[in-house]
């Protein structure tokens, strides 16, 4: 039962109470102590009520606390994993990179070591 129908069960059970002794015929004064009696019976579950209230409040407040440790535990390992997946794929990209620069480096030698076609291979003979 939640506990706003719980309290409304209660209100509900206190107003039927008083309007039925109100309107019972007796004496003024018994009536005044059913209602007191009333009263005091009605305070003691409302004490009783608000007690339950609190316990299960920090029951439920207890529990939040374990799960939000457990979440940030999950959430700290998942982070972690997330940073090792990044780390590992930004190592295989510079690996890939080193690669393709030391193949475009091996290709780059042989041309610069070979004379260009366009230069006179006898400099002496043009001038």
């Amino acid at each position: 039962m939640s506990h706003k129908s719980f309290f409304s069960l209660l209100l509900g059970l206190a107003a039927g109470a008083a309007i039925g002794i109100l309107y019972a015929p007796d004496k003024g004064k018994n009536t005044r102590e059913k209602v007191k009696r009333a009263a005091a019976g009605n305070l003691d579950d409302l004490q009783e009520g608000a007690e339950n209230l609190e316990s299960e409040v920090e029951d439920k407040a207890q529990e939040a606390k374990e799960d939000l440790k457990d979440l940030g535990e999950t959430l700290k390992k998942k982070g972690a994993e997330i940073k090792e997946g990044a780390r590992a794929l930004l190592l295989r990209q510079l690996d890939r990179l080193e690669t393709a620069l030391r193949k475009a480096e091996d290709k780059a030698e042989p041309a610069a070591e070979a004379p260009s076609s366009e230069e006179p291979e006898d400099q002496t003979a043009a001038e």
